[in-house]
């Protein structure tokens, strides 16, 4: 996926649940010629300089393995086109080692699309496990692009699949909103927005690490902002399906998180489990992203005082006198 700050439309095309192929198209700045040859090698798409980097990474990711990986697994291609380039843009093709293979002009408009057919054609195993499983795969996946959905501002945000015999269906599109509740109300639709309340919780958070990258060092503020349900009976939802957490906007995985939400809201509504909608905007000193190689995984360095806050702001924004039915602060 592209990244918010370049990019203004993004659309996902699956053809078959995405076992025949997976499309992701943006409108960025596209692939400058000097860095064809690299883009799918190994390592070097990664975003990291020097070591220090680490400690204050904002992108979604980080290793420069994804486009490598693909090649490996599947019939993998590029095609980009700068702005003083289209409407003809370029073609590449690569080795499964992510090697440059070939390139030819073809009509393109400014960015790029990145294409992945036949996915694990080459691992008879693994492709005869994914189909049969396509259709919960394609839901988990799902997921993950409802979350980046919702939290890009400003971004056209699309995503269709090619069903049988050929019929396109737009499973949903979000419109350039400037407001991540316009977005909800666009993946979800709009009747989900009655039942939601705006969140934002405020809280200092003391670094309580004794290194050289924290000596000296003022604790940060912490701001948890986003929509939630009122705890209502009837407003909830019958499971935690809808649940979404983000850290500086990277969507990611916060168990401890989600129980502490879904505690507090079953302190007022017992039958039923909360929309979440939650983006942590904190210090990037704060929580290191280089857990697992999905980048789901946040370990958060002082996650037990976090979560001590968030619970007492949570409680405090829910207490009956008001029971979300005003805006949480």
């Amino acid at each position: 996926l592209g990244k918010p700050d370049l990019i203004s439309e993004e659309e996902v095309r699956f053809k078959a649940n995405g076992l025949d192929s997976i499309e992701v198209q943006d409108n960025g700045h596209g692939i400058s010629t000097e860095n064809y040859d690299t883009v799918a090698l190994k390592h070097c798409t990664s975003k990291l300089s020097t070591y220090d980097d680490l400690s204050s990474l904002q992108t979604f990711g980080f290793r420069g393995e994804a486009l490598s990986s693909l090649c490996a697994l599947s019939n993998f291609q590029v095609v980009t086109a700068q702005a003083h380039e289209a409407p003809k843009g370029t073609r590449l093709d690569f080795e499964t080692s992510g090697k440059l293979k070939a390139t030819s002009v073809v009509a393109s408009q400014k960015g790029t699309t990145v294409m992945v057919e036949a996915l694990f054609a080459n691992l008879p195993v693994r492709r005869r496990e994914l189909e049969k499983n396509i259709k919960r795969e394609y839901t988990k996946v799902l997921g993950v692009l409802q979350a980046y959905a919702c939290i890009s501002s400003s971004v056209k945000f699309s995503v269709s699949n090619i069903l049988a015999k050929g019929k396109k269906v737009v499973v949903f599109a979000t419109m350039s909103n400037v407001a991540t509740r316009e977005n909800v109300a666009n993946v979800f639709g709009a009747k989900t927005l009655s039942a939601l309340v705006s969140m934002d919780l405020r809280f200092d958070l003391q670094d309580t690490r004794n290194n050289r990258d924290t000596a000296g060092k003022e604790g940060s503020q912490v701001r948890v902002v986003g929509h939630v349900s009122r705890p209502v009976i009837g407003e909830g939802r019958q499971t935690p399906d809808r649940q979404m957490f983000f850290v500086n906007a990277r969507p990611c995985t916060l168990p401890q998180f989600a129980k502490v939400f879904n505690e507090v809201y079953k302190s007022y509504n017992v039958s039923q489990s909360p929309f979440v909608f939650a983006n942590i905007i904190i210090d990037t000193n704060a929580y290191d992203v280089n857990v697992s190689p999905d980048k789901k995984t946040i370990l958060l360095h002082e996650q037990t005082a976090l979560l001590e806050s968030l619970r007492v702001g949570v409680a405090l924004s829910t207490k009956p006198s008001n029971a979300y039915m005003n805006r949480l602060h």
